[in-house]
């Protein structure tokens, strides 16, 4: 036997055994005394319906107490909502934002009362306020969105942009990702870039519209799912089914079928259900005196109709 490998080796998984986490996902226990909040931006679509599923699921599983609480969209409800998560004595919160500013007087008295405060998909601009950030990178998102488009389309073209709530981190960062693609693009315009608030039917009289403009239109990106089926409807109601490329971000269960029927061309997974099973996680780690990392990050995915199948369940 070799035994300077056999001394190297013995150190090494030492060495390994010293830095292994205090506990596994499969360890990790909520305790008896702990209660934990769940804060979402709003529960009116797919997306924010699967990232809660994914969350209490996985609080079901370490057998955490959790509450959850729908904003409605309305920052100023947000804001009450984290204040009363601190006067009922919770142990700690998971939150994904309305808005990226104006909750961080909030969170900023919810960590001084000594809660754990975990910030889930939108990123808060004042990281300060929160003991770590669960999320894809939405300039990725967009950028894999808006290269698989402009390839489509052939590198030439008219295009329009369908964007999340103004000020949202979605937006504000797949909206960078679309225009940091479009540097490569010079015969690609963009000849329309409103907002339709993440919402299907505000997104079908956009897309009406300008449809009915007689402005030629490529392509349709939209920040997320929801606002491209709005686009898919338009679309087919103007006859105009696969003269016109649509593609959309989430990976939600209504785009995915959409992409199996090839009404919309692609859609990016931004690992809804990780991002849930690690806030969670993250949360009662924390809580339970684990250290955890400031940023946890998942991967995009592109999902089109040459693999979609993988990913319908």
């Amino acid at each position: 036997m070799n035994t300077s490998f056999t001394s190297l080796a013995a150190l090494a998984l030492g060495a390994a055994l010293a830095w292994a986490p205090a506990a596994s996902a499969q360890e990790l226990k909520a305790q008896p005394n702990q209660k934990f909040a769940l804060l979402m931006s709003h529960m009116s679509n797919e997306f924010t319906v699967e990232l809660s599923g994914a969350v209490k699921e996985k609080a079901e599983e370490l057998g955490a107490s959790l509450n959850v609480f729908d904003a409605r969209n309305e920052i100023a409800r947000q804001i009450s909502q984290v204040e009363t998560v601190v006067t009922q004595g919770y142990t700690g919160l998971v939150f994904e934002p309305v808005a990226i500013d104006g909750l961080a007087p909030a969170l900023a008295a919810a960590k001084k009362a000594g809660l754990v405060v975990i910030n889930v998909n939108q990123k808060v601009a004042n990281t300060e306020v929160i003991d770590s950030y669960v999320g894809a990178n939405p300039i990725e998102g967009g950028e894999i969105e808006m290269d698989f488009v402009a390839k489509a389309i052939g590198g030439k073209g008219n295009v329009a942009f369908l964007l999340g709530p103004l000020g949202s981190d979605g937006q504000i960062g797949r909206t960078q990702g679309y225009e940091n693609i479009l540097k490569n693009y010079p015969d690609i315009k963009v000849v329309y870039k409103q907002t339709a608030n993440w919402r299907t039917d505000q997104a079908l009289k956009l897309a009406e519209n300008w449809l009915q403009t007689g402005t030629e239109i490529t392509a349709i990106v939209s920040n997320n799912d929801d606002m491209a089926l709005g686009a898919v409807k338009a679309v087919k109601d103007a006859q105009l089914v696969g003269k016109v490329v649509i593609a959309g971000v989430d990976a939600a269960p209504n785009g995915l079928a959409a992409v199996k029927e090839g009404t919309m061309a692609a859609t990016v997974s931004q690992n809804t259900v990780e991002q849930g099973h690690k806030a969670m996680e993250a949360l009662v780690q924390l809580a339970n005196g684990q250290k955890i990392e400031p940023v946890i990050t998942v991967p995009h995915e592109l999902i089109t109709k040459e693999n979609v199948d993988q990913y319908i369940k």
